[in-house]
């Protein structure tokens, strides 16, 4: 039913949380709303589950889209910091509804993939690409609510940046490929790379890679290779990477 970025979205949006829909309104009738946080409250304790803690004042987010192609879903957003220090391994929790505010996807159960949900590193006056693409949503959906918790502080990793992108691959079916760089002395290990595609300033395809290791001297590098969720076709490509140790 999507063959790519779904829907133009309304989105309004504050500090560490937003709301986006697909439709002129939303359902807001207590008993939904009810049930819907008493679900909430039922997630959170699940073991190993996505701990979200009051929400971050200090980021803000926008930008927020829900993909699908080729099978596969994504939601990709901008955070941008407006703290003087770092943050670590900040919780963000992504909920796609459908009809009636019912839940089809989120990130929040125990056994998601951690990369899924957080950032691993937020610097001082930042703004990055973040990308779960791992949303299974095989309905028709109605929007998306993102709210950005709480993350820790302690020593800032060495930069990292991802240089180069090369689109190939067919309409639909994009490849990313690129460079991690080592910015700094220290090795860096299972280092999330963020990719969209921005066509008329609006996201039409991301994804996300994993590399694995980056040796740890000063301009060290490593290969990625990011399949993306969308049509990124005539796009303009954008990278962030996020240092993780």
């Amino acid at each position: 039913m999507w063959p790519g970025v779904l829907k133009r979205a309304l989105a309004v949006i504050v500090s560490g949380a937003v709301t986006v829909t697909f439709a002129a309104c939303v359902s807001t009738e207590d008993e939904s709303a009810k049930i819907e946080r008493d679900a909430q409250v039922a997630r959170e304790h699940e073991p190993g589950a996505l701990k979200l803690g009051a929400t971050n004042p200090t980021v803000r987010v926008t930008d927020v889209t829900l993909l699908r192609g080729a099978g596969r879903g994504a939601v990709a957003m901008k955070l941008t910091s407006s703290s003087t220090h770092a943050q670590r391994k900040v919780p963000v929790l992504v909920e796609v509804e459908g009809g009636g505010g019912k839940l089809l996807y989120s990130n929040q159960p125990g056994g998601t993939d951690p990369k899924l949900q957080h950032v691993s590193l937020l610097g001082p006056h930042e703004g990055v690409w973040w990308v779960n693409d791992q949303v299974l949503v095989n309905q028709p959906s109605k929007g998306v609510k993102v709210r950005v918790g709480t993350g820790s502080g302690g020593r800032t990793p060495d930069a990292v940046s991802a240089r180069k992108p090369r689109l190939g691959g067919e309409p639909g079916a994009n490849v990313v490929d690129g460079e991690l760089v080592n910015e700094g002395s220290r090795a860096q290990h299972a280092v999330p790379v963020y990719a969209v595609a921005l066509r008329g300033g609006k996201v039409v395809a991301a994804g996300s890679a994993l590399v694995a290791s980056l040796a740890g001297h000063k301009g060290a590098s490593a290969g990625f290779h990011i399949q993306l969720v969308g049509d990124a076709s005539n796009a303009k490509i954008e990278l962030s990477a996020v240092p993780a140790s």
